[in-house]
């Protein structure tokens, strides 16, 4: 399927020297990735696990050994306002900073790369994949990019020199710096928004939630291209007070503009007690997010709803038609409905190539 075999390593682990790390006094190493500030003791691993002292250095573990490589449409990122020239490459390496019980991609993101088969390619192997396979996309994409950055980095860059667009879909558990450093270099950030407290993310997530919310916005304010997910999981974020103030947050700092998605839960991981999530609770967010101003709310996991589609703002027609990740119909121009003239915001074609239909 991928065209010239790329090795095949269980257990291996990179030497490549990591970026973000500060010397503490004591001489300890402390990383500067994410909000998590792990300092590793010689041999030993972050909360990420792919990242480690190793012969004192902090080192990516994962640098050039991606465990995942798939071929994937952009819309089940979900990415719904960026066409694209075909399906993208995906990758990933073994790796979280974070740890969601109901990941569904656990047995990668749990696990470091000495746990994982993984591929043997370079930045460069990747973009050669994705030319050979004559895709216009690649998505650091199924585990946290951000775990692997310095890695996602080189192949964004090479990506560039060779017209092809990159998509991050990231739990946005990063620190200032770093994001920084990616704005020039990644097409379209996908962001999860988990949750709508603290007491969610420390308990369900492993995380916090204020470091994704300044991330969120420093994404918006960079001008880059944002759309949001939310898994909505039965009795976990599904309280509709604390989504509508989630939803009033969006609007405030994120504005009315940037699409957001609601995704249906599927009993995975650590929640496999739990049911899917009703319908009926997904029409219910996208109702209040709309209400509360969001002009792109969608539904995900669940094809067939009326929250799959795109809908003018000026006229409400419906201007994009989906089923599941396929785009079947798009009547828009340049962007704009074709019945009022209404810019929808968004990088759109008007030949919609296969793979994107």
């Amino acid at each position: 399927m991928f065209g010239r075999c790329a090795p095949v390593f269980a257990g291996q682990e990179s030497d490549f020297p990591a970026e973000y790390v500060m010397a503490l006094p004591d001489g300890r190493l402390q990383c500067q990735l994410c909000p998590n500030g792990c300092i590793p003791a010689e041999g030993e691993n972050g909360n990420c696990r792919a990242r480690g002292v190793r012969n004192g250095q902090f080192t990516s573990l994962v640098y050039g050994f991606p465990c995942v490589i798939a071929v994937d449409p952009v819309e089940k990122m979900p990415l719904f306002h960026y066409h694209v020239h075909g399906p993208a490459l995906s990758i990933s390496t073994a790796g979280c900073n974070l740890v969601c019980q109901y990941c569904q991609n656990w047995q990668f993101s749990q696990k470091s790369p000495a746990e994982t088969a993984n591929f043997a390619m370079s930045p460069s192997d990747i973009v050669l994949r994705a030319v050979d396979m004559q895709l216009r996309t690649i998505g650091f994409f199924y585990t946290e990019p951000t775990i692997y950055i310095e890695y996602m980095k080189d192949v964004a860059r090479l990506a560039k020199k060779s017209n092809i667009k990159t998509v991050m879909v990231t739990a946005g558990y990063i620190n200032s710096e770093p994001l920084k450093d990616l704005f020039e270099l990644i097409d379209m950030f996908v962001v999860g928004y988990k949750g709508f407290t603290e007491g969610f993310y420390a308990e369900t997530i492993g995380g916090k939630l204020d470091p994704v919310k300044k991330a969120l916005i420093a994404i918006k304010e960079a001008g880059c291209h944002l759309e949001v997910v939310s898994l909505l999981i039965p009795g976990k974020n599904d309280d509709m007070n604390e989504f509508a103030a989630g939803a009033e947050w969006f609007v405030k700092n994120l504005g009315s503009d940037v699409p957001w998605h609601f995704s249906r839960f599927l009993p995975e991981f650590l929640l496999k007690n739990l049911p899917p999530t009703p319908n009926g609770v997904l029409e219910t967010a996208r109702e209040i997010a709309i209400k509360a101003g969001v002009k792109y709310a969608y539904t995900g996991n669940n094809p067939g709803q009326e929250g799959n589609h795109t809908y003018c703002p000026g006229c409400g027609k419906k201007v994009v038609e989906r089923l599941g990740f396929k785009v079947l119909r798009s009547f828009l121009s340049a962007g704009k409905c074709q019945d009022c003239g209404y810019q929808i915001p968004g990088v759109w074609l008007d030949d919609l190539p296969n793979g994107n239909i």
